[in-house]
């Protein structure tokens, strides 16, 4: 049985690439939230505080990044 390589390509269709993410001080800058408040969220759901406390980020080492489609669903949902 042959494998077709697109049987095996991953669900999405490309990569995502830096301007899929945001830094805190963007984050900050578009949510209008200060950057020391995202760092207060960002606490919170390490500590398991608040799972829902601002919006959702991840850590590459010590970097911390916002997906934008993330903080733009966080703004819409807080109207």
């Amino acid at each position: 049985m042959s494998c077709n390589i697109e049987d095996n390509a991953p669900p999405y269709s490309t990569t995502p690439s830096l301007s899929d993410f945001l830094t805190p001080a963007q984050t900050a800058r578009m949510t209008g939230h200060p950057a020391t408040v995202l760092a207060v969220y960002r606490s919170r759901r390490n500590t398991g505080q608040s799972s829902d406390a601002g919006p959702d980020f991840i850590k590459h080492g010590t970097a911390v990044f916002y997906p934008r489609s993330t903080v733009e669903a966080y703004i819409a949902e807080r109207g």
